[in-house]
């Protein structure tokens, strides 16, 4: 009885759905997608198409041009979304605000043609859909969707139908046989530098149809994005390139999870990609890391992620790029990727989003910086504050900076991405640091706080250099626990306890990992874990970069401890964390250490290096970092000065010098540069072992110098940081362990040279000064003596980081916008090195005490220059630097006529407007002549009414009669004229120059702006 009931339940439910899928409407509607994919579009009937169907969808479709190929044919494009809305009308609506926008690019290749027939095909069936299917009805009404069916219609229209691969750039490139996935900016490859050492602009030399797609990424706020190729059936994620470019390396992504879920889950809704068994390559799960399939530089997915808030994938989606469509292919392809394409979209609403606002106006902040725990790739908000930040499943701690505002953390956000139409709504409310009208960030009142905790910070330090050091450290905690050695495994144990214990001062996150695997964590210490502060300085320690040098790392692990058990027990530690952002990494060399941790004998020494001193690869890691190049200073004051060679800028990062070099880089070194690169540090340590001492720049030395020692332009500054160790070690500074050293100091290459060393890296190619800390005659003491040593480090590890308070601080604006500068060279007079600013315009500049002169210098701006500035020997000085944009306008010569006659005329309008303002500023007199001018009007106005009454009795109208309108005969061809053509309405009177303005981005079908 049971089973004939549950047969008629299962009959019953069947039938009701096949009635729903072969609904004779549906089935119309489906026929009519595929009678759409009898053939391949070209150009012309692809712009009639699109254009048809924005008229006939008017309500939810529009269709207009990004730009133009290099023949001049349009880069059409279909902007979908119900309702479709106005710029004001989104403003006055949240969800529309809210709404991510989405894009499809294809046929990027012109002879890739799969994906350019699936957007024509998508476009259809969004629309014809758009009411009748309550998955797509949602999609759009959640969802700015944007459709690029061709990037390079010169390209598609030269290729030939049939031929699956051309083995050559024609039709594959645009018209000039370029790569356009080839042809965006790199990040190892540097822009052009011109004779007077400006840089080019970030478009130059590239395509027409790459620099029009680039401005599109930038000027909107796409979430997510994919790209449509052809040649194999896979998902391809990011990075597409790696520094050096060599084959079957990983470029992974700090979202690298991200992608691959993303990936997956178009490789999983495709009915053949996740089967890994097409086109005779076998991609896992039917995806790819993009540079470990093959290395792409300049690729636009890349570019996508990098310089701008979108996230996208390339999809190759068939093995032949350009099948002949009379067999059915395109039918085919279309029932493979149609599901697919409808789930990637909706994964545009993973994760958070929501609005930044001012606390106290409730205005949003654009520009704002979201950044989530772990992963190191902020986005910023957009226009009035709205944000996507696409996240997995997962607790995450979420912060937000903006310069003027006071961060702010939410933490533990549950971030489910049930909703498959909406991301988790988290707004936040940001207090505003200052609440004058001054451009700086700080105002007078908080720079005199800073000065007193810089102050303060100074007198501690100063006392553990002194007979007060002890003082100081009884007033500390030392961890509860005696020290011993950690493996790897017990390591990163002890570091999550750490941040599990102390999450609101603390963030472990990793920079990469080693040879064999093994992460390089790293914590942060600070009131603010998440994020940089603008105006406060970050400093780094570094330990067990040679594995046998064991001292430095279990010193980390403690100090890390140390510092957590002491906030906000100790005024000291307390408004150190506060104001200091300290990053930790116990060890560079995990690979290293598991090796020496496992002998039973260790070799002692700095002549006698252990069996782990190297990494996996038996690679000395303070001997893999670029080789920097020196010369000595050519100013007859300065000969004793080293500084790099010419073709390597010390004020800027150089990646292409790093990508160009014959040295290979280890995994750890590179994750080491490129980490010292994204962060700004001002002062780093690097722990050793094998001496006692504190050794500075340079390690290297010039090429046949007569000298031992190797003094950098900062020597008298990083000489008092080494002291300040040194001093603050009860040992160290004596000088007498197992090899003598003046004050316990020494510059690395009179000691002996290091070619390719760490310290000699980071000062020639960051804003970072740091010192390398021989910790111990000893390299790997037995596990009893690790107390001592810590005793003996705890107070120099403090006053070392507490020298970031000393020298010069301060911002960079844009004098007229107010808006931070980052990128400002910070350069102060007699001294060949110099620092930039950070994202949020702050700098920080150690120096030892004196006067100086310091000039900040960008390209576009007028140089600054702030003279006799005082530096003293506690608290920074702050300085502010308000640069001025250069005007080219303002240059005689470059001006015509035109633009002398306009300069003239205006200067003219503007003096009489002044003068009539001066003159409505005087009340009383303006009223009495306003009044008499206003009786003078009101008389002879009644005169005219009284004229004209008397006029009309003697007016005879017997002739015609009296007729209001008389009636004009009009010939038809007299009649103002509006064709529709291709669903535009064109105007036989518009200048067909209209639209050719090279200035404008987009040019709309519908004479719609876009763009506000």
């Amino acid at each position: 009885m049971y089973i004939y009931l549950s047969l008629i339940t299962i009959l019953i439910c069947s039938s009701s759905i096949l009635c729903q899928r072969s609904s004779p409407l549906q089935v119309e509607k489906d026929t009519a997608v595929y009678d759409l994919l009898q053939n391949y579009h070209h150009y012309t009937e692809l712009d009639r198409l699109l254009n048809q169907w924005a008229a006939n969808y008017s309500k939810i479709a529009e269709v207009f041009s990004v730009g133009k190929s290099f023949t001049g044919r349009d880069l059409l494009t279909m902007h979908m979304t119900s309702p479709l809305t106005t710029d004001i009308e989104k403003e006055q609506d949240e969800n529309q605000l809210l709404k991510p926008k989405f894009k499809w690019i294809a046929n990027m290749h012109g002879d890739e043609t799969i994906g350019r027939e699936m957007m024509i095909a998508l476009i259809y069936h969004l629309l014809l859909n758009s009411q009748s299917n309550t998955r797509i009805a949602r999609l759009l009404s959640t969802t700015d969707i944007y459709i690029m069916p061709s990037m390079n219609p010169d390209g598609f229209e030269s290729s030939a139908e049939g031929v699956c691969d051309s083995r050559s750039l024609h039709g594959r490139g645009n018209t000039k046989n370029i790569d356009l996935n080839r042809d965006f900016p790199s990040p190892f490859t540097p822009l052009k530098q011109w004779k007077n050492g400006s840089t080019a602009d970030l478009f130059y030399g590239r395509q027409p149809e790459t620099i029009a797609v680039m401005k599109w990424i930038l000027k909107e706020n796409f979430v997510l994005s994919a790209n449509l190729h052809g040649g194999s059936v896979v998902a391809s994620y990011p990075y597409d390139e790696t520094a050096y470019h060599t084959a079957n390396t990983y470029g992974e992504s700090p979202d690298d999870s991200l992608f691959r879920y993303i990936a997956r889950t178009y490789a999983t809704k495709h009915l053949t990609m996740s089967k890994s068994d097409g086109c005779g390559e076998k991609f896992a799960e039917g995806i790819t890391n993009g540079a470990k399939w093959y290395d792409v530089p300049g690729g636009m997915q890349d570019f996508n992620y990098l310089h701008s808030n979108a996230f996208e994938i390339t999809l190759e989606l068939s093995c032949c790029k350009y099948p002949s469509a009379g067999d059915g292919t395109l039918k085919t392809e279309w029932d493979n990727n149609r599901e697919a394409l409808l789930a990637y979209m909706e994964m545009s609403h993973l994760g958070v989003k929501g609005f930044i606002r001012d606390a106290e106006t409730r205005t949003g902040i654009s520009g704002a910086l979201i950044q989530a725990e772990g992963i190191l790739h902020p986005i910023r908000s957009v226009k009035h504050g709205a944000y996507w930040r696409l996240l997995l499943p997962g607790l995450h701690n979420i912060t937000i900076t903006a310069a003027g505002y006071l961060p702010q953390t939410k933490f533990n956000v549950n971030v489910t991405n049930e909703n498959s139409t909406s991301a988790l709504r988290l707004d936040f409310n940001l207090q505003p640091i200052a609440h004058n009208t001054s451009s700086s960030t700080t105002t007078t009142k908080d720079v005199s706080s800073t000065n007193d905790v810089y102050n303060l910070l100074s007198n501690y330090a100063d006392k553990l250099m002194n007979n007060s050091r002890d003082d100081v450290l009884k007033a500390l905690v030392d961890p509860q626990y005696k020290p011993v050695y950690h493996n790897y495994q017990s390591m990163v144990e002890k570091l999550k306890e750490l941040n599990n214990k102390y999450p609101n001062i603390t963030s472990l996150y990793t920079i990469g990992k080693s040879n064999e695997q093994r992460d390089l964590w790293v914590m942060i210490v600070s009131d603010q874990p998440l994020t940089h502060e603008p105006g406060e300085p970050e400093v780094k320690y570094i330990g067990n970069i040679h594995g046998d040098e064991s001292v430095g790392r279990e010193c980390l692990i403690l100090f890390i401890e140390y510092l957590c058990i002491n906030y906000g027990q100790n005024e000291y530690i307390t408004h150190l964390v506060n104001n200091v952002r300290i990053h930790i990494m116990p060890t560079m060399n995990p690979d290293g250490f598991e090796y020496e941790y496992k002998q039973t004998v260790h070799a002692q020494g700095i002549h006698a290096p252990g069996q782990g001193r190297l990494n996996a690869n038996k690679i000395d890691l303070n001997r893999n970092f670029p080789k920097i190049e020196l010369e000595h200073v050519t100013n007859e004051n300065q000969n004793d000065i080293a500084i790099p060679k010419q073709n390597v800028d010390n004020g800027g990062y150089r990646l292409d010098k790093l990508t160009n070099s014959e040295q290979h880089l280890e995994p750890e070194v590179r994750a080491a540069m490129h980490w010292s690169i994204i962060y700004p540090f001002v002062l780093s340590g690097n722990l050793h072992g094998g001496a006692l001492v504190a050794n500075y720049p340079y390690d290297n030395r010039v090429v046949d110098s007569s000298t031992k020692e190797s003094k950098s332009p900062d020597d008298k500054t990083f000489q008092m940081l080494a002291k300040a160790y040194s001093h603050a070690h009860p040992k160290m500074y004596k000088g007498d362990s197992c090899i003598k050293f003046n004050d316990g100091i020494t510059n690395g290459a009179a000691w002996y040279v290091v070619d390719g060393g760490m310290q000699d890296w980071s000062y020639a190619y960051t804003s970072d000064m740091e010192v390398t800390i021989e910790l111990g005659c000893t390299k790997y003491p037995d596990e009893a003596d690790l107390k001592s040593y810590w005793d003996d480090n705890k107070g120099a590890l403090l006053a070392y980081i507490t020298q970031v308070v000393h020298g010069i601080r301060g911002f960079a604006f844009d004098s007229k916008t107010k808006i931070p500068l980052s990128g400002v060279v910070i350069h102060v007079h007699g001294n060949q090195h110099n620092v930039t600013t950070y994202r949020d315009g702050d700098f920080f500049r150690l120096i030892t005490p004196g006067v100086y002169d310091i000039t900040a210098e960008r390209i576009g701006y007028q140089s600054e220059t702030k003279q006799n500035i005082l530096v003293g020997s506690q608290s920074s000085t702050y300085v502010e630097f308000k640069l001025k944009r250069k005007d080219s306008s303002n240059d005689s010569d470059k001006q015509g006529p035109f633009s002398t006659f306009v300069d003239s005329t205006s200067t003219n309008i503007k003096t009489i407007y002044r003068q009539v303002k001066e003159f409505v500023l005087y009340r009383t007199l303006f009223l009495i002549i306003s009044g008499i001018c206003a009786l003078v009007l009101a008389i002879i106005f009644a005169m005219v009414v009284i004229y004209l009454k008397c006029c009309q009795g003697s007016t005879s109208r017997s002739h015609t009669g009296f007729q209001r309108y008389e009636p004009l005969v009009q010939d038809e061809n007299d009649l103002p004229r509006i064709e529709r053509v291709q669903g535009r309405k064109n105007h036989p009177m518009a200048s067909d120059s209209d639209d050719e303005d090279n200035e404008t981005l987009f040019s709309s079908k519908m004479n719609k702006s876009m763009i506000p």
